[in-house]
């Protein structure tokens, strides 16, 4: 019986650690309008406080667990974008301008 119990705990253990596994998602952001590369994108985990920025290149490599599989991409000038992790763990997302941001912004300055 000892043997039982020190068995389902185990499995258990073993089991448990398996469910929580993190996966590595990587991936490349560019602009819809020119296909270019757009380095400094926020990348974050949906629902979570888990991200990061893509690179010179474009490109992000995130960790996520299988209870977050969607990402959300956002950058000033361009439209948020939202993209479920499939199982390749690659995320490949073009961004489109949103003229409506670009309106809003207004500059003063003044000589000293």
């Amino acid at each position: 019986m000892k043997k039982l119990l020190q068995s389902l705990f185990i499995l258990m253990l073993v089991a448990s650690a398996a469910l929580a596994q993190d996966r590595t998602v990587t991936g490349t952001v560019i602009a819809k309008e020119d296909g270019l590369p757009l380095p400094g994108v926020s990348v974050k985990v949906k629902g979570t406080t888990t991200g990061t920025q893509t690179g010179a290149d474009g490109k992000f490599s995130i960790k996520v667990t299988a209870a977050s599989p969607v990402l959300q991409f956002s950058f000033i000038g361009y439209k948020t974008v939202e993209a479920a992790v499939p199982a390749s763990n690659k995320v490949n997302v073009s961004l489109a301008s949103d003229s409506r941001l670009l309106e809003e912004v207004t500059v003063i300055g003044a000589l000293g």
